[in-house]
C-alpha cells in the first residue's frame, strides 16, 4: 500500500519543531520532510554526506542529488543542509499576502504549510561564514505557480540576510556528477572493506607509477596490480577513488572518468611523503 503524506495541522507542526526539525548543523541536523514523509510512489534518494556525517534525504527526481554531488565537491561549501523550513509561518504568509501570492495549503487539511528551501549551504571563505540558499529545479516545471512560491523564498531568505539562487539544468555539470557519484562510496575507508591506512600507503607509489606510465584503461592497470600484488579483484581501483575523493590525487573532475575506456590522468600527486 502506498504511504500517504503527513497532514498539514497545527499540531503536526508544533510536533516536527519540537523534534528539532529544520535546526542544527552538520550531523545533528534534522530536515523538515524526510523521505519518510512523501508518498512512496514519490522517486526519493539517501545519501550519507561528506560533509555533515549524515544521511541526506532527497525528495524529488534525481536533479536534488546530482545539485548534492556538486556541492560534497566545492572546498568552499562545508555544510549542506536539505529541506531547510521557512519559520515562522506567519512570516511565510505576511510576505505571501504582501506579494499578493497565494500560500501553499495542505490540500487536505487546507492548512498553510511550512515552506522548505531545497538547500541552505554553509560557505566559508577564508575565516569568513556564509549562507546560501539553492532551489533547485529543471527549467521545464518553472511554471508560474512554481515561480509564485519562489518569491515567496527569496523575499524570506533575504529578510534573513541569506542570498538566494536558482539551479537548473544549466548549473549542473554531470560530468563532475558523475565523477563525485564514482568516487562517493569510497572516502572513508571504513567502507572499503580491508582496505587500510597501511594499504594504500604501500599502494599509492605503485599504482601512481603504474598509471603515469601507462596510456592503457584505469581499469586494466588496477586489475593488473590486484594479480601481481595477489590483492582481491577491485581493491586497487578503490585505492584511486580513495585517494581522488581525498584530493590526495587531483584530477580533471569536470572531465568524466571512463575507467574501462581511458587512462586516468593525475594532474598533481599530494599524497604526504610520510602517508596518511
Amino acid at each position: 500500500m502506498a504511504k500517504a503524506r503527513t497532514r498539514t495541522t497545527v499540531a503536526s507542526i508544533a510536533r516536527r519543531i519540537k523534534e528539532g526539525r529544520g535546526a542544527g548543523h552538520f550531523a545533528e541536523y534534522k530536515p523538515w520532510l524526510t523521505i519518510h514523509d512523501v508518498p512512496s510512489t514519490g522517486v526519493v534518494t539517501r545519501v550519507l554526506g561528506w560533509k555533515s556525517g549524515r544521511l541526506h534525504h532527497y525528495l524529488s527526481e534525481h536533479f536534488e542529488l546530482a545539485h548534492h554531488y556538486q556541492m560534497e565537491w566545492s572546498e568552499e561549501v562545508v555544510d549542506i543542509r536539505e529541506q531547510f523550513p521557512l519559520l515562522p509561518i506567519e512570516k511565510t504568509l505576511f510576505i505571501a499576502q504582501k506579494l499578493g501570492i497565494r500560500h501553499p495549503i495542505d490540500p487536505n487539511t487546507k492548512h498553510p504549510i511550512v515552506m522548505t528551501v531545497d538547500m541552505v549551504l554553509t560557505v566559508k571563505n577564508g575565516e569568513d561564514v556564509s549562507f546560501i540558499a539553492h532551489s533547485i529545479k529543471p527549467i521545464s516545471k518553472l511554471n508560474r505557480r512554481t515561480l509564485e512560491k519562489m518569491q515567496i523564498e527569496k523575499q524570506f531568505l533575504k529578510e534573513m540576510g541569506v542570498e538566494w539562487f536558482l539551479i537548473t539544468e544549466q548549473q549542473i555539470n554531470y560530468d563532475l556528477v558523475k565523477n563525485v557519484e564514482w568516487l562517493h562510496s569510497a572516502k572513508t575507508l571504513s567502507s572499503l572493506g580491508h582496505v587500510n591506512k597501511d594499504l594504500v600507503n604501500e599502494m599509492q607509489p605503485n599504482l601512481f607509477n603504474a598509471l603515469r606510465q601507462s596510456d592503457t584503461p584505469l581499469a586494466k592497470v588496477t586489475l593488473a596490480l590486484d594479480k601481481q600484488y595477489a590483492l582481491p579483484k577491485g581493491t586497487c581501483i578503490q585505492i584511486v577513488k580513495h585517494l581522488i575523493a581525498n584530493r590526495y590525487w587531483v584530477i580533471d573532475m569536470k572531465q568524466r572518468v571512463s575507467s574501462t575506456l581511458n587512462p586516468l590522468i593525475i594532474k598533481e600527486n599530494n599524497f604526504p611523503v610520510g602517508g596518511i
